[in-house]
């Protein structure tokens, strides 16, 4: 039973980026909260926005790899703004209190280092004795089932497969019991098998620990696989939001009905796949109306003229959509 209380609350979050091509909105107020001990997936085709909110509530944008970047809004965790906090206090909730797992371990683990060391690196951190510390290493290995760990230890990240590579990067974010796990992507690349066997491993970690963990994927076989509730993002925009069963049985949005038709079904005598004409909008240009306009097939005249607010539908689950609306 998870705790109704917000771990994470995001209100009105805004990202926009200076390019020579003018100002990109990539995140337009954007709202949801995640509760403590659930599993939250934010869910949506590539560029939509999911990961740069991500880094936006770790405070991983700034003027050196965004310069003229703007960000507006409130991420609140417990009391907190994130965005408000000095430099050094938000270094303390990173990786203590939040840690994010991001989407290509071989990038995010250091080559130069062995794979125990990186996570012993992050113990020590907490001013833990060095051979407690290395106890715990070792017992992160043991947990997250690589095999060998003892071996595996002292081996660089390159000597690893991905699958033993991605659970080193799982060990190196919970080494310091965060309350919070982002992840961002955790299965890309990897087989089915060892997906499977990650999915697991969230789960497990999950329920021993009882953070919370905010997964981003565009997989819609991870989300039936492990959420507890899912956000539907386009075009930086939040479209629908509720319970994970409620989304896969009574899909609202156009783009989430067609996103989840786009599944295969198992069967070679099931219909064809369908897929979503066009492309995501411009984000330079300034929409005016719903963003999914262009593509949905069910837009009338009021789509083009008036944003739709995320609006409550049913208890729990909300969308915007002026069909949903005019049919309340």
């Amino acid at each position: 039973m998870t705790d109704r209380t917000p771990i994470l609350s995001v209100r009105n979050l805004e990202i926009k980026f200076k390019t020579p091509a003018g100002l990109v909105n990539a995140v337009n107020r954007v709202d949801f909260d995640i509760q403590t001990g659930e599993i939250y997936a934010l869910v949506g085709e590539t560029g939509c926005g999911k990961s740069t909110t991500a880094h936006a509530v770790m405070r991983l944008i700034n003027s050196i790899n965004a310069p003229g970047h703007q960000i507006k809004g409130k991420v609140g965790y417990k009391n907190l703004d994130l965005l408000s906090l000095p430099d050094e206090e938000m270094c303390n909730i990173r990786g203590k209190n939040i840690s994010m797992i991001f989407q290509n371990p071989l990038d995010s683990l250091n080559p130069l280092y062995k794979a125990g060391y990186q996570i012993y690196e992050a113990i020590v951190l907490d001013r833990i004795a060095k051979v407690d510390a290395w106890h715990r290493v070792l017992d992160l290995f043991k947990d997250l089932k690589i095999p060998d760990p003892e071996r595996s230890i002292s081996s660089y990240p390159q000597e690893l497969s991905g699958g033993m590579r991605q659970r080193v990067m799982i060990g190196m974010m919970l080494s310091r019991r965060p309350k919070l796990l982002i992840a961002d992507e955790p299965t890309t690349a990897l087989d089915v098998t060892i997906q499977a066997q990650i999915l697991n491993l969230i789960l497990a970690l999950r329920d021993s620990l009882g953070m919370a963990v905010w997964v981003i994927t565009h997989d819609f076989g991870i989300v039936a696989e492990i959420a507890d509730r899912v956000g539907v993002m386009y075009a930086g925009v939040l479209v629908e939001e509720g319970d994970v069963f409620e989304i896969f049985d009574n899909p609202i949005h156009p783009y989430t009905r067609m996103l989840l038709e786009s599944l295969p079904q198992g069967s070679k005598h099931d219909k064809r796949l369908c897929t979503i004409p066009g492309t995501l909008p411009d984000p330079t240009l300034d929409i005016s109306g719903c963003p999914f306009q262009d593509r949905c097939p069910m837009n009338y005249e009021k789509c083009s003229r008036k944003t739709p607010p995320l609006t409550m539908i049913r208890t729990g689950h909300k969308t915007a959509c002026h069909l949903a609306t005019k049919e309340v």
